[in-house]
C-alpha cells in the first residue's frame, strides 16, 4: 500500500462509521496516524490498530481469472 491513502475509518472510540480521511502512517507503537476533517478543519488523529477498521477508498484492480491452471 502506498501512503498517504484515502480511507474510510470505523472506530467505536470516536464514534466513526465510514468517516472519510487520509491514512498517513501505521506507527510502530500500534496506531494508525490519520488526518480527519472535523468542524471544517483537518486534525491529526491517532487510533489503535486493534480497535479501528480501515477501508481503502480506491478499490483493488480486477485480476482476470486464469482458466488454464491444472490442479
Amino acid at each position: 500500500m502506498e501512503l498517504p491513502a484515502k480511507v474510510m475509518v470505523y472506530s467505536q472510540i470516536l464514534g466513526l462509521s465510514g468517516t472519510q480521511g487520509t491514512l498517513v502512517a501505521v506507527r510502530p507503537d500500534g496506531c494508525y496516524e490519520l488526518r480527519l476533517l472535523s468542524q471544517g478543519r483537518t486534525h491529526l488523529v491517532l487510533l489503535p490498530v486493534d480497535q479501528t477498521g480501515i477501508v481503502f477508498a480506491e478499490p483493488e484492480p480486477e485480476v482476470p481469472l486464469e482458466m488454464g491452471i491444472e490442479r
